[in-house]
């Protein structure tokens, strides 16, 4: 018999109704009558039951897969915060994941961190909603972080350094990621992650960051086809073997990632023209 739920959110001062409209509309939540005159709004949908009062939102009702996904949706929602009991509650459904990232605002963790443009600033955003500074400390035992190809590719990590962001982090370059790039990489990706590792390791120099050669022991992929079918496996091992969080702008990695129980900071392709924007405006 599915176990019942209820979970209070207080608002905090960003807090915007309009957000949870949207959450519900995605779900396709069907609005209820409100039941008495301290509701707000109410809606139903997946056995659950949602109810916004003037100052807390309160979720009730069943607890299935389903209603575990509108569950972790909402508790990503800007502008709301647990108190003690219930972040007990929310963590009983959600448990803690090895090496996930603890919010520091409402100890939810996240393996997933996304990118944002706000401005001329970049936000990282946790699971649950709240930001990350992206500043050590970062996990319990370092603030490792591991660039797929793709980032190296795309030059990103270098422009957040840049920018303030993953500074006095240690960056993993797998000999993996070297031996494939001579094998496989084209010419102008080859030339590409060539030059982004020389700015990493000018900015190791500099102390702003660290870099850790790893000698992961894998045979350099036997054809082409391997290559491209192992490639992101590889990768993750190497990242559970290093305790590292992923970074990378590849969609279907990400997903992988997270299936896999790895922590991964995902920058949407979309942001990367943007981001090599705001290095140039804020740079001297």
């Amino acid at each position: 018999m599915p176990e019942q739920i209820v979970i209070v959110w207080e608002f905090l001062p960003a807090f915007d109704s309009e957000l949870v409209k949207k959450v519900m509309e995605k779900f396709r939540a069907q609005p209820r009558t409100p039941s008495n005159q301290f509701m707000l709004q109410s809606w139903k949908t997946d056995g659950l039951t949602i109810n916004v009062f003037e100052k807390k939102l309160v979720v009730q009702g069943l607890l299935d897969e389903h209603s575990k996904i509108l569950i972790q949706e909402i508790a990503g929602i800007e502008g709301l915060r647990l108190d003690a009991k219930n972040q007990e509650r929310l963590a009983q459904i959600f448990p803690r994941r090895q090496n996930a990232i603890v919010c520091s605002q409402c100890r939810m963790p996240s393996l997933l961190i996304q990118s944002e443009i706000a401005g001329l600033e970049v936000v990282f955003k946790k699971e649950c909603g709240h930001a990350d500074k992206i500043k050590p400390p970062f996990l319990t035992l370092n603030n490792r972080v591991l660039p797929d190809m793709n980032v190296l590719v795309s030059k990103a990590l270098s422009r957040f350094i840049g920018l303030g962001y993953f500074l006095g982090f240690e960056v993993v370059v797998p000999q993996f990621v070297m031996r494939v790039t001579d094998k496989y990489a084209g010419k102008a990706q080859k030339k590409a992650i060539s030059e982004e590792l020389g700015v990493l390791r000018k900015l190791a120099n500099e102390n702003r960051i660290s870099i850790l050669n790893y000698n992961d022991g894998f045979p350099v992929l036997s054809s082409r086809e391997q290559f491209e079918s192992e490639e992101d496996d590889k990768i993750l091992e190497i990242a559970h073997l290093t305790n590292s969080v992923m970074i990378t702008c590849d969609g279907n990695f990400k997903d992988k990632a997270l299936l896999a129980n790895r922590p991964t900071i995902y920058i949407q392709p979309d942001m990367l023209e943007q981001i090599k924007i705001i290095e140039e405006v804020r740079t001297p």
